[in-house]
């Protein structure tokens, strides 16, 4: 029993004398000044329209849509952007990437920017689907929305011959 006190009481002052500093550089980890970080893009949400005005208003916004429509406007208020960020957007329809790009946003610091949502060859209406819609600055996600269309079609059918859309009307 006292040679087990003794090698423990030994091993702490080891751990007592290798870290107690002796006159000499420290090794151990010293406290550096925080920088600020740089201000990042902030935004209002995603508002969504079937038209917008131009100064990227939305007109009638909501989150449902009938089916018929082929132009879904996403618009959002932005604060405190870096005009030299790369601003970029990612549509999801029913869990599926639908579609995504580079958006030519955000002309100066602050203001409202507004971008379309339609059919993957253009042509035509939106499929029937509940849409996710993400906008990132620098890959960083700033504005996450959804709405959704009603239709038959859904994204299997697009027009491709396939019948097995759902069934909202």
């Amino acid at each position: 029993m006292i040679v087990r006190f003794a090698v423990v009481a030994a091993v702490l002052a080891a751990f007592i004398a290798l870290g107690t500093p002796w006159n000499g550089p420290v090794l151990g980890l010293q406290p550096s000044t925080a920088a600020a970080a740089p201000a990042a893009t902030s935004t209002d949400g995603i508002e969504f329209s079937t038209h917008v005005s131009s100064d990227a208003r939305p007109e009638d916004p909501r989150i449902e849509f009938g089916s018929g429509t082929n132009t879904v406007w996403a618009s959002f208020q932005y604060h405190d952007h870096d005009s030299s960020a790369k601003v970029s957007y990612l549509v999801r329809a029913d869990g599926e990437d639908y579609t995504f790009g580079k958006l030519d946003c955000c002309n100066g610091s602050s203001g409202r920017y507004a971008f379309p949502i339609r059919k993957r060859n253009g042509n035509g209406d939106l499929p029937g689907a509940a849409y996710d819609v993400r906008v990132y600055v620098n890959n960083a996600e700033v504005a996450h929305a959804g709405f959704g269309v009603k239709g038959r079609g859904g994204l299997d059918h697009d027009g491709q011959g396939n019948g097995n859309g759902n069934d909202n009307n």
